[in-house]
């Protein structure tokens, strides 16, 4: 026997074996590592499904803590229940574009601090991203400002987070620091696009969350998407309006058929009895100005069909012809308790003729359900009211008002895909 042929082939059978062996360990963990995959895999539709998100809370005794729920509903013609629905941080601003939906953390250092993006199917809800935020930032809410560009509004911090609009990734930051009254926050709030251009309104709030006595106007800075740079800030001093849109309510800004861009402005929220101003301001079209000649302190006005007059203006839609679908307060009725006190009053605003109406069959309800949308030719008013609670479809040419999703919970959001 030639021994170095046998050798050669008890060495060439052994390197066999031990690659036939790896390989077989390779299959092996291969099979794991996929079956692994399909184990940790978290990107199910959840949430229910349809064409309707809906967020309902279930406040405490206090009003101002309790937890909070989206889901996907059919129609709105039926009764809720918070089955197949997702938890989110209490009170938590929703924002949504396309089929893209964005929750963002509660107020506070109990909630997440992150910004959690979901994408709607057939088949429900699907996480597809996550932001982290700074703590104390509190994002707030977003708006896109170029096809591949979002910039988050953050309350606190002086910054707005600009973020890429498809892998909702950092990508930088604008520092509005130096626009603030005293502190280091102007307080970012809601914005709009016109004409390249993003106008972003600052609540320019104290400790408490309010106005500063020596800052009664209406700031808005004025930004370039392109340059992510400030262009100016515009003030509107001579009404005494002040804290422009609440920073969790989109439609508090908005643009006319004239492409004039309104701004409800919220001032104590009722909250002040020496100062009882709210209405709102315009920067016409085709300008970068405020016209005082065109802002409205709508506290003088009386609402027909009552005998009170606004105290505050809690939430606005703009519904086209000068209409503005808007919860309004009462301060009559506001009570000890301003997270539970039933002092919201649906109104039909004219803008144009400077008249307040009470819709009649929407009833008083909390803060924690103000929310308003259009759906057809109908506006969509959330409410909790003492006896009925729910939805309530407004037919603004008839004035008729009809109950549609009967609710246990505060119906804080609904919008219509």
């Amino acid at each position: 026997m030639n021994f170095c042929l046998t050798l050669t082939t008890v060495k060439s059978m052994n390197t066999q074996r031990i690659w036939l062996t790896l390989a077989a360990a390779s299959v092996l963990l291969l099979a794991v590592s996929c079956n692994k995959k399909k184990v940790e895999k978290v990107d199910e539709p959840v949430g229910g499904s349809g064409n309707v998100l809906v967020s309902a809370t279930i406040k405490n005794a206090d009003g101002a803590s309790g937890s909070s729920y989206i889901r996907l509903i059919p129609s709105t013609e039926t009764k809720y229940d918070n089955s197949n629905s997702i938890q989110v941080g209490f009170g938590a601003t929703i924002c949504i574009l396309g089929n893209d939906i964005y929750v963002f953390p509660e107020d506070g250092p109990n909630g997440k601090q992150a910004i959690t993006k979901y994408t709607r199917s057939d088949k429900g809800l699907t996480q597809t991203g996550e932001l982290r935020t700074d703590p104390g930032s509190y994002a707030i809410n977003l708006a896109q400002v170029t096809p591949e560009k979002l910039y988050i509004n953050n309350y606190m911090g002086g910054y707005l987070t600009i973020a890429n609009a498809k892998t909702f990734e950092q990508i930088g930051k604008i520092d509005i620091s130096s626009y603030a009254y005293t502190d280091n926050s102007p307080n970012a709030s809601q914005g709009i696009m016109r004409d390249g251009l993003y106008y972003l309104t600052l609540n320019q709030g104290g400790d408490n969350w309010m106005p500063y006595e020596g800052h009664r106007c209406v700031d808005v800075l004025i930004i370039d998407p392109k340059t992510d740079k400030v262009q100016t800030l515009i003030s509107e001093k001579e009404s005494g309006l002040c804290f422009p849109t609440r920073p969790f309510l989109k439609n508090m800004i908005f643009t006319t058929e004239a492409n004039d861009i309104y701004i409800a402005c919220t001032g104590y929220f009722g909250y002040n009895p020496q100062y009882l101003k709210s209405g709102f301001v315009c920067i016409p079209s085709g300008t970068q100005a405020f016209d005082a000649s065109r802002s409205w302190d709508i506290s003088q006005t009386t609402i027909e069909g009552t005998n009170y007059k606004p105290s505050s203006l809690y939430n606005t839609k703009y519904i086209g012809n000068n209409l503005v679908a808007a919860y309004v307060g009462i301060l009559e009725l506001s009570g000890s308790n301003p997270y539970t006190a039933r002092n919201s009053m649906a109104v039909l605003i004219d803008l144009k003729a400077r008249t307040i109406k009470q819709i009649a069959g929407i009833p008083l309800t909390d803060g924690h359900s103000v929310a308003i949308e259009m759906h057809g030719e109908e506006v969509i008013f959330s409410a909790f009211g003492k006896d009925k609670s729910g939805l309530f479809a407004f037919n603004p040419k008839t004035m008729e008002v009809r109950q549609t999703l009967q609710a246990a919970e505060n119906i804080n959001f609904v919008y219509f895909f």
